[in-house]
This record gives structure tokens, C-alpha cells and sequence, in this order.
């Protein structure tokens, strides 16, 4: 991730203490685009901060000078659209940062007496609106995604991200995304559209986010194929830039041990999926099994709703549950290979396949005669789960010198595709065993530099004292603070690297 980048002109004045920054808002009515003038906005604070989800969240706060309300204006409502930019003397000097909308809460109007009217307003993005479930498309139906691809642009009916921002809303048009060909066999997605794209984002290391530019990203993953993933450092604060720092260990995030346990789901070859087998049976001359249909008392027959529950065997041959089956037996290919003791086959009342997934319902007839049903059975190829899956990657050094620290890890949407010649979720199990392992602190600082181009999972460097060397850090949080009659200030969260 890199800082984004800025106009020639503004990025002259990140380091040129002579021009101060202050913010200039435009709210987003009716497709117009309206100024708040830069003498009411007292004050401006805006974060950008990675959730513990996976997602990157922004948000913020306005205060304005007057009186901001429904009753001025009736488009002064909850969702609004803001845009925050951040100015440096000529108009050209400007850099588009935030696009914010009004929080539940709406316009907050405040007086003090009769002149001190003010106007607070708290403003989010997104991803509050993704992750209510309240608001999106069907969202009370769980969707069974199989056989999809984490992330291509270039075929978003059959990808991931783009299956479950449609569900938010979100079109594949609005979407700045790299290129994650990994398939992901089976997947049910029963959250918010935000907290499945943050589980997917965890998953694969990526970056997501509602931006600026377009509504959503999914980006920067170190596994990404086609586009060049980067650890650049892209500025430097030394001791004379930094106003405050502080240390801290951050040794909750150390592990030594890595547990990477899920249920893993594999695709199968076809097979026989399920056979009658319920009791009672008979054998005839030959000792071979069939069942005596010579009543109407057998559930398959009596029942207009009996389930075949599916069933496969994995390479091992062990028998596994199917969560989703396809290219089954049509009716005719079902009746076909019945076999019976005589020359009178049942007759098939009902046989439905399409309405679940892992089961048919099946209802026979026999016709008022004496049946012999030695075999009826239906193939097709499946998915089954393999439960409890389970990767251990560790280090014995560290375990002998710090005793063993151990972290759970799961997600749903691992993939066995191979990556630079291993199965991914192995190779993902050991790039977080060297993520906590060399987990060396944290520390929160702040500038009078405006970083208005800095961003979260972007790399920097910072130099404390003049004797220490620059460390390399990853920007966890960035807080921009703006008041109208104080110096600018940015605080940053950051972690070595």
C-alpha cells in the first residue's frame, strides 16, 4: 500500500510550514454540488482506522458556525453526501480526501445564548450502510456462492467480491479490485455484505474499503497475481517533525504457534450419491438384498416429502456429507437404472432434485402391485465438507524462548489452489506465523505535518531522537485535526516492521 498521490503544487506544501491547511466541504445535493463556506467550519476531524474485522472504516466530525437544519434546508438530512478537502491557498492547491455521509443522527444543532449557534455533525462512510443487513437485498436469504473465484474484474458474475458487494448494492462498475484467481469451492454467505468482504479481506491479507473515488476497494493483497504488491516505505518523520510519540507493546497480536482449523470443502468426480436402503429387506437365493414392496406403508411412498440425504467418499474413501450436488440423475436416467426382482418397476410419483442441494424428495408408487426393488440410486458429482480441517505451523525457536503462544485462526473462504507451488492455506498459515512473530511494538505519534495523502496499510519511516536509526512502520489509524483558530495536527497508529 502507498501513500496516495498528490498534485505537484500540494505535495510542495506537506513540508512548507509557512502555508497552513484548512478544510473545504461540499455537500452533495440533488446532484448539485454546494460549498459551506470556509468561515463556518470551526472545526474538522477525520479518522481512518482498520477495523479488528479486517475492513478499513472512515469517518469524521464537523462543526459549523450557524445554524445547519432540516427547517433551513429540507435536503439537510441523514446520508447526505460530504466531500472533504483539504486546501492550501490558491484553489488549485486542493486535495479531495473524504467522501462522508451524514450519520443517523443528522444535523445537531446547538445554541449558546443568541449569538453562539453551531451546527455538529458526524459523518461515516459506507461501510455503516453495508453492514446493515436492513438495507440490502434480500437479506434475509443466505446465498450459496460455488465454485467462484475470490476477486476478477474481468468476470464478476463468477467472483466473490462482486457477488457479495451486489448484495450491498454495489455494481461491478464501482468496484477497484486486483486479481485473486483463487477458487473457493463452496461458501454460504449469511452476513452483512461488510462483514463478508472483511472476512474475505482477512482471509487474503487485502485491503478494503469504501473510498473516494470509487464506492468500493479491494486491493493490495500480497497474493494478488497481476498486480505488484509493495512495502515501500513512501515518507519520512524524523525528531524534528514528531511533536509527541509513545511506545508501547503491542504483545497481544504475538503467536508462535498457528492453529489453522476450517471446514474445508472439496469437489468430487461423479459418483453414487445416495441408494435406498431402509428397512425391512430380504435376501433372495442368492443372499442379495432387495426390499419387498407389498404394502403402502414404506415412507418413500407414503410420504410426499422423503428425503434422500446425499452422501460421497473423498479420495480416502471416507463417507462425507454433501453440501451441493449437480449434474444429477434426470427422472428418466433414476427410473432407468431401478432395479427390481420381476418386470414391474415403481412408479415415480415425485422426484425433485432442484429445490435443496444436498438431498432430493423422491415419493413412489407401486401401483397396487407385489415389487421387488433391489436398487435405486441417484449420481451426480458434489461438494463435500471435510469438518475440522486443521494446518499447525510453528516455531520451536520461539516457542523455547517465550513458551508457546498459540493462535485460533478460521475463515470460510480459504482456497486450495496452489500459490508459488503450495496449497494456499498453508502458505497463509505460515505468512501470519512470521506476522506475529515479528510483532516488535507500537507506537502512537503525532505531527504538525498535514499527511493528507497518508492511508492505512501504507508503510513509513520514523526517526524518534537523533541518535536512533529510521524504523519502518505500518500506518494502522491516521486522524487528521483541524480547528479553525489552532495549529493543524496529525496523529497517527502506527506498528513496526
Amino acid at each position: 500500500m502507498k501513500f496516495y498521490e498528490l498534485p505537484p503544487a500540494v505535495e510542495n506544501k506537506i513540508l512548507d510550514t509557512d502555508s497552513r491547511p484548512f478544510i473545504r466541504v461540499v455537500l452533495e445535493l440533488n446532484c448539485r454540488d454546494i460549498y459551506i463556506p470556509d468561515s463556518d467550519i470551526l472545526e474538522c476531524v477525520t479518522t481512518s482506522y482498520k477495523t479488528e474485522s479486517g475492513g478499513i472504516v472512515n469517518c469524521g466530525e464537523l462543526l459549523l458556525k450557524g445554524i445547519y437544519d432540516i427547517d433551513t434546508n429540507p435536503e439537510y438530512k441523514p446520508g447526505l453526501g460530504f466531500q472533504i478537502w483539504f486546501c492550501f491557498g490558491e484553489r488549485e492547491n486542493t486535495f479531495y480526501r473524504f467522501h462522508l455521509f451524514v450519520d443517523d443522527n443528522g444535523f445537531q444543532i446547538q445554541e449558546t445564548g443568541f449569538l453562539d449557534k453551531t451546527t455538529k455533525i458526524r459523518l461515516i462512510d459506507l461501510s455503516s450502510k453495508l453492514d446493515d443487513t436492513k438495507l440490502q437485498r434480500n437479506w434475509t436469504d443466505a446465498q450459496t456462492i460455488v465454485h467462484a473465484k475470490v476477486c476478477d474484474e474481468l468476470d464478476p458474475e463468477h467472483s466473490l467480491v462482486h457477488i457479495i458487494a451486489a448484495r450491498g448494492g454495489i455494481n461491478a462498475s464501482e468496484i477497484n479490485c486486483g486479481e485473486l484467481p483463487f477458487d473457493v469451492p463452496y461458501v454460504m454467505v449469511e452476513g452483512s455484505a461488510w462483514k463478508e468482504l472483511c472476512s474475505l479481506a482477512k482471509a487474503y491479507n487485502a485491503v478494503v474499503e469504501c473510498g473516494k473515488d470509487l464506492t468500493l476497494s479491494f486491493i493490495e493483497s500480497p497474493y494478488d497475481l497481476e498486480n505488484e504488491y509493495s512495502e515501500e516505505s513512501c515518507f519520512s518523520l524524523d525528531e524534528t517533525q514528531i511533536t509527541h510519540y509513545r511506545f508501547f507493546n503491542n504483545n497481544d497480536k504475538y503467536a508462535n504457534n498457528i492453529r489453522l482449523k476450517y471446514t474445508r470443502y472439496v469437489q468430487t468426480e461423479r459418483q453414487e450419491l445416495w441408494n435406498y436402503s431402509d428397512a425391512p429387506v430380504w435376501y433372495d437365493e442368492d443372499m442379495q438384498p432387495y426390499y419387498p414392496f407389498t404394502g403402502d406403508n414404506r415412507e418413500i411412498i407414503s410420504d410426499n416429502d422423503y428425503q434422500a440425504i446425499y452422501t460421497a467418499k473423498n479420495d480416502e474413501g471416507k463417507t462425507r456429507n454433501v453440501v451441493y450436488a449437480d449434474r444429477l440423475d434426470s427422472e428418466q436416467d433414476f427410473l432407468d437404472a431401478m432395479e427390481v426382482t420381476g418386470e414391474d418397476k415403481p412408479l415415480i410419483v415425485q422426484y425433485d432434485t432442484t429445490t435443496y442441494r444436498d438431498r432430493a424428495i423422491i415419493q413412489l408408487s407401486r401401483n397396487n402391485k407385489l415389487i421387488g426393488l433391489k436398487k435405486a440410486s441417484i449420481t451426480g458429482y458434489a461438494i463435500i465438507s471435510e469438518p475440522n480441517y486443521s494446518i499447525f505451523v510453528k516455531d520451536d525457536d520461539e516457542i523455547a524462548a517465550n513458551g508457546q503462544i498459540v493462535r485460533n485462526v478460521t475463515s470460510k473462504y480459504l482456497s486450495d489452489d496452489l500459490f508459488e507451488g503450495e496449497p494456499f492455506c498453508q502458505r497463509r498459515a505460515k505468512d501470519l506465523l512470521q506476522e506475529c512473530i515479528n510483532c516488535k511494538g507500537a507506537y502512537y505519534l503525532t505531527t504538525y505535518l498535514p499527511l493528507i495523502h497518508a492511508r492505512v496499510g501504507a508503510f513509513m519511516d520514523i526517526k524518534l531522537n537523533a541518535q536512533s536509526q529510521f524504523k519502518k512502520v505500518k500506518i494502522d489509524e491516521v486522524t487528521f485535526r483541524y480547528k479553525k483558530n489552532a495549529a493543524f495536527s496529525t496523529e497517527l497508529w502506527v506498528t513496526r516492521r
